[in-house]
């Protein structure tokens, strides 16, 4: 029997309740400008993990910087979401 490694990284987030649009957006404060909205908490919280890999993989197709803690992040392997103090 084998051990499994699985890579992981904890993303902070944060989330916020627009009431002017009433929607909740949740942001990355590592990637500045992603975000994801949803009527539900339950909606932007699922939507929020493909705007981070796509803004990682657009930023790297681009050249872009990233922040130190992504570099290396696998875009196959799953992450952890973190609440971030505001």
């Amino acid at each position: 029997m084998s051990d499994i490694v699985v890579d992981e990284i904890a993303i902070p987030i944060t989330v916020h309740y627009l009431e002017e649009d009433q929607v909740y957006q949740v942001s990355c404060p590592w990637l500045q400008g992603c975000h994801a909205w949803g009527e539900t908490l339950d909606e932007a919280m699922r939507a929020i993990p493909g705007n981070i890999r796509a803004m990682i993989q657009a930023r790297r197709d681009n050249g872009s910087p990233l922040p130190a803690e992504l570099e290396q992040v696998n875009l196959q392997r799953p992450f952890a979401l973190r609440l971030a103090p505001v």
